[in-house]
């Protein structure tokens, strides 16, 4: 136990530190790191979902290559920073697998693959971009994901509780979820504070939004293990498991933020994620902090 701690306390410092590098960066540095995320995520749910051809029929290897090519060309439009382009194209994918796995031996869950992991790329990728306004967006969902995270396993043990879903996530309590979403509204009206904004009623709802959907996320992954018979998604990253155990709800809640953010532009609330962010924290006429 004390050498499995050690690892997974290494290797988790290591993540961060690259994480907060690329994120530090943007620019290509965080692009790179979007679109990785992406891809391994989609191998590691195919993996465990046992998207494989053999067995599965006349067909299927035509299916996984078209997906991986799909998903491929979804990280370069991404990569090149052509969003709308990358989740239209990785949407089309998931309803083309989806029509064509009804009736063949394809995965159900390949086409939820496809949107799922094309959604995330784009969305991190989307969020960030933009300079100051960027950097500050990703740092607001970072901020909300992790101490909700955080924070439900500490106030679940302490107060302990009905369970949130038991068939799902044994551990999981109400009490944990509830003080999770708590501390992650408090962390990001921290943030905004900090940028010297100005906390409101409409930021501390998304916060809130954001926090439960992250929750949702988690849950959703795990109920996606336990349908596949896996303990973790992978064995990437030591102490950890794999990229969709770490990151199930940051992509929830950065695809969230970006469908938000998208429906607010279209009623003028801002050129890009970041700026929108930015407008509802009173930062809008705050100079750039960071260019990239």
């Amino acid at each position: 136990m004390e050498r499995e701690l050690k690892l997974r306390v290494m290797s988790g410092a290591v993540l961060a530190v690259v994480v907060l590098m690329a994120t530090w960066f943007g620019g290509p540095a965080f692009l790179l790191l979007s679109v990785a995320i992406g891809l391994l995520a989609f191998h590691e749910w195919l993996a465990m979902s046992r998207a494989r051809p053999a067995g599965r029929g006349e067909g299927t290897m035509t299916v996984l290559l078209a997906g991986w090519a799909a998903m491929i060309a979804t990280a370069i439009l991404t990569f090149l920073e052509l969003f709308l382009p990358a989740l239209s194209l990785a949407a089309i994918a998931a309803a083309t697998a989806y029509a064509y796995g009804r009736n063949r031996p394809v995965p159900f869950w390949f086409a939820g693959a496809l949107i799922y992991c094309g959604l995330a790329m784009v969305s991190l990728a989307a969020i960030r971009n933009g300079g100051a306004a960027g950097l500050y967006t990703i740092l607001f969902v970072f901020a909300v994901v992790w101490a909700t995270d955080i924070m439900a396993y500490f106030v679940g043990r302490a107060l302990g509780g009905p369970k949130l879903a038991p068939s799902i996530s044994p551990g999981k309590t109400w009490s944990g979820a509830i003080g999770g979403a708590f501390f992650g509204v408090a962390a990001a009206l921290g943030l905004c504070l900090a940028y010297g904004g100005t906390p409101s009623l409409l930021l501390a709802l998304l916060a809130l939004i954001l926090s439960a959907v992250g929750q949702a996320g988690d849950l959703f992954e795990s109920a996606l293990k336990r349908r596949c018979g896996a303990k973790d998604s992978s064995h990437l990253i030591p102490g950890h498991g794999g990229v969709l155990d770490r990151v199930d709800g940051l992509v929830a809640a950065a695809s969230a933020m970006f469908i938000m953010a998208c429906f607010a532009m279209v009623f003028g609330a801002g050129d890009s994620v970041g700026a929108v962010l930015y407008r509802w924290s009173g930062l809008a006429a705050l100079p750039p902090l960071h260019g990239a």
